[in-house]
């Protein structure tokens, strides 16, 4: 039996409508990578101009919007296309749009997109 919420409760809990989507990636660098440029990189020219936010380091992490705004499939696809484009960059998988807040390990299987 569901639980019926009014609006205050439900941007409260982040649910229904204020639910908030990101992504998670994992990449597999070469030995001789330089993890802290490319970091900087990352968040300097993929990161930033898309108003995101980042947690994690070179070898992966999660992606999420900054504010109470939801992660676009257009901006996941900008990311990993950026990061596939690297060369330090020797494998990516990365997990479809999840809820933030509330993803279950199931929904947080990840594919391969290069390597």
């Amino acid at each position: 039996m569901s639980k019926t919420r009014n609006r205050r409760q439900r941007k409260k809990l982040r649910v229904a409508e204020f639910q908030q989507l990101g992504f998670l990636f994992e990449a597999e660098l070469g030995k001789d990578a330089n993890d802290e440029a490319l970091v900087d990189s990352f968040l300097a020219e993929a990161i930033a101009p898309r108003n995101l936010s980042f947690g994690g380091w070179a070898t992966g992490g999660a992606i999420d919007k900054l504010g109470r705004q939801s992660v676009t499939e257009e901006d996941r696809s900008a990311v990993l296309a950026w990061l596939a484009a690297r060369p330090e960059v020797l494998a990516l998988s990365a997990s479809g749009l999840v809820d933030m807040w509330y993803s279950t390990p199931e929904a947080q299987q990840r594919t391969k997109l290069k390597g």
